[in-house]
């Protein structure tokens, strides 16, 4: 440490300096990264409104141009259409064979993430929740 104020006043100066940077490429970078999912999310959406993703996915897209639903609720069970739980029941069987191709490639189980066991929870919670208010209504 010295002694020095000025000294001391240029190495916090240079020190602010380079803290500033760091923020500014931190940002620069979070805003590539949005961006990219951005257009990514567009792209995603065109192709479903052309039926590229199937018939379910195209009335889904429809539905959230509508502000009817969202991916996030045909995703988590909330919107509970039949073509929403077309779609959960795709992706639950494409899941499961990734994990499949995945333990045949001698890789071992896919490893989880906290937000993937957060969202495999969140999912068997629905579906449950959908079971019981199924049975409930004699909707067998």
């Amino acid at each position: 440490m010295t002694r020095d104020p000025a000294e001391a006043i240029a190495q916090l100066q240079a020190a602010t300096a380079q803290l500033d940077a760091r923020t500014r490429a931190l940002a620069a970078a979070r805003e590539q990264r949005e961006t990219a999912r951005a257009d990514e999310a567009r792209k995603t959406a065109e192709a479903r409104r052309r039926g590229e993703h199937g018939r379910d996915w195209q009335i889904l897209q429809q539905r959230i141009d509508l502000g009817q639903t969202s991916e996030i609720a045909v995703i988590q069970g909330l919107d509970v259409s039949a073509e929403a739980r077309a779609v959960r029941k795709a992706m639950s069987v494409t899941l499961g064979q990734v994990v499949d191709q995945a333990a045949e490639a001698d890789e071992g189980p896919v490893p989880l993430t906290p937000e993937m066991v957060d969202a495999q929870q969140r999912l068997i919670e629905t579906l449950q929740r959908l079971r019981d208010s199924t049975r409930a209504s004699g909707m067998q």
